[in-house]
């Protein structure tokens, strides 16, 4: 087997799309390139060395999918295999991919966390459902706790003054309900937003002018 075409990407300088002689193409960085010796049109590959290739293109073609998603917005590592498997059944692929990000400083499910964990609070959400979303990105327990922690002692957060303002807010929404169902709706989407029950009946209650139940 050996390289018919070699040539740099157009698209990515840096990296080098091979075509086989056996029809298959990767692209690839100059380091797997040297590596294995294939730096020029002609070169022979044995199977090993092809399988080599082949597996520094999979995933490159990986880590580009991931910076492309990366580009869009924040994500952990959890939701960015997620992602990748829609492409590629292979996990060892998928997480030597996601381990180069990683090592290179790219992906960090604990910047994540902190930033997730500031943006929400300052939103006025609770830390009752910051936790439940961190959580759901795949955020584990400490990191969680300790994105949360360190969002409230920077940035300051009061429970009852956030939910008084995400209350004041809905009622506008809701004053031409009657009493009792504006109670009952404010009531519910209170806490569905986390906060808890205590802080939701006196914010409730001193907004509507009534007890909520």
């Amino acid at each position: 087997m050996t390289v018919k075409e070699l040539r740099e990407s157009p698209r990515t300088p840096g990296r080098y799309i091979v075509l086989l002689s056996t029809g298959e193409q990767c692209v690839v960085g100059i380091d797997t390139l040297a590596a294995i010796g294939a730096t020029r049109i002609g070169v022979a590959l044995d199977s090993e060395q092809v399988a080599h290739l082949l597996r520094a293109g999979a995933v490159t073609a990986l880590v580009d999918r991931a910076l492309n998603s990366l580009a869009h917005g924040r994500r952990t590592r959890r939701e960015l295999e997620t992602r990748l498997r829609r492409v590629q059944p292979d996990a060892s692929l998928i997480a030597e991919a996601l381990d180069r990000l990683e090592t290179n400083g790219i992906l960090s499910d604990v910047e994540v966390a902190r930033a997730e964990a500031s943006a929400r609070l300052r939103r006025g959400e609770a830390p009752a459902r910051v936790r439940h979303n961190l959580r759901r990105k795949g955020i584990d327990a400490r990191g969680t706790e300790a994105a949360i922690v360190e969002a409230i002692e920077t940035d300051g957060f009061d429970e009852q003054s956030a939910c008084r303002q995400q209350a004041e807010k809905r009622a506008r929404a809701l004053a031409s309900l009657e009493p009792v169902v504006a109670c009952r709706r404010l009531t519910a989407y209170l806490l569905r937003r986390g906060f808890g029950g205590g802080v939701v009946r006196s914010v409730v209650k001193e907004i509507l002018g009534r007890e909520g139940r």
